[in-house]
């Protein structure tokens, strides 16, 4: 811990407001996860204050999705049938059944043509019950069908940046010193970000209290982002990391944190993305390998498999 001390003419400016606690409830708590999300717990309220249907269905995977609209159709219409079976079959015409689990599947068929509007005409309901019930089926059906639609299109519309993070940080060599490196690219096939920016916070543990730092970048901005970027902070003497050693970073239980938010053509539209790394994430003495090339046809080419690939070097 001597490097802390071994500093000239250097003053830390700390950012006392970043939104996180400075509290530290646990020295291996992870501040943001390298998916992005936070680390953080709510409570105190009753659960339907804290819970939105529409932001859980929007950001869950295309799977658990699927899985919610089949198993509330199955539902539903399970719902129905057993009401159109309760009410006995001379409420319909065109029902023809030898037991009375065949009877509650054509009920639970004729549930779904009307939920969905269908309606081949086979089976047609008589009587006041069940022209009520269909009638109110009908009615929930289209609900259900447009609240479906605007999930759909609200979960193909919502504008997410797709960054791949090379999977460590470097403390790699950068001209007379040494730089924190890692290395971003854009996910997606074909597509364009303009004007992104990157900001890095230093995390710290000092005196059992949590102080966070803004670490200057060479650049902190580039205008196109069709290839990858590696973003670079040099360690000199304006650098809160300068002496530091590995064991500080361990010491301090240091995590950096990652802010990238640029323009996004196809939705005309800011998307922002995060990530962080740990003092285990950092790998020293190492720099990144090259993964360009060129096609045939002389197009710029990046290996995206192996933007993490890094050597070792002698520092």
């Amino acid at each position: 811990m001597a490097a802390l001390f071994n500093r000239k003419n250097y003053k830390e400016e700390e950012v006392t407001d970043l939104g996180l606690s400075n509290k530290v409830i646990s020295l291996n708590q992870r501040l943001v996860n390298k998916d992005g999300s936070f680390n953080t717990v709510r409570k105190g309220l009753p659960y339907h204050q804290t819970f939105s249907i529409y932001q859980y269905l929007s950001s869950i995977s295309w799977m658990k999705f699927c899985a919610i609209v089949f198993a509330a159709y199955i539902i539903i219409n399970i719902f129905f049938a057993f009401l159109y079976f309760i009410g006995g079959e001379e409420n319909f015409v065109g029902i023809k059944s030898s037991n009375e689990f065949e009877r509650f599947l054509n009920d639970f068929f004729f549930s779904t043509q009307t939920f969905t509007t269908v309606g081949y005409g086979r089976v047609n309901p008589v009587g006041i019950y069940s022209n009520v019930i269909s009638s109110i089926e009908s009615l929930t059906g289209l609900l259900s069908l447009a609240l479906a639609t605007g999930l759909l299109y609200s979960r193909f519309s919502r504008p997410v940046a797709k960054i791949l993070y090379s999977d460590n940080a470097l403390v790699a060599p950068y001209k007379d010193i040494t730089a924190l490196q890692f290395r971003i690219a854009n996910k997606r096939r074909d597509h364009q970000m303009v004007d992104v920016e990157a900001e890095i916070m230093f995390s710290k543990v000092e005196n059992g209290q949590r102080k966070f730092f803004e670490l200057k970048l060479e650049y902190n901005k580039i205008h196109f982002f069709s290839l990858t970027w590696t973003v670079n902070h040099p360690i000199d003497e304006n650098s809160p990391l300068y002496g530091l050693t590995e064991e500080d970073y361990r010491n301090l239980n240091v995590e950096f944190l990652i802010l990238l938010k640029g323009f996004d053509d196809t939705f005309a539209q800011i998307v922002h993305s995060r990530s962080s790394y740990k003092y285990d994430e950092i790998i020293w003495n190492a720099k990144f390998l090259n993964i360009y090339s060129t096609t045939d046809d002389g197009k710029s080419m990046i290996e995206l498999d192996k933007i993490s690939d890094y050597e070792k070097v002698l520092i």
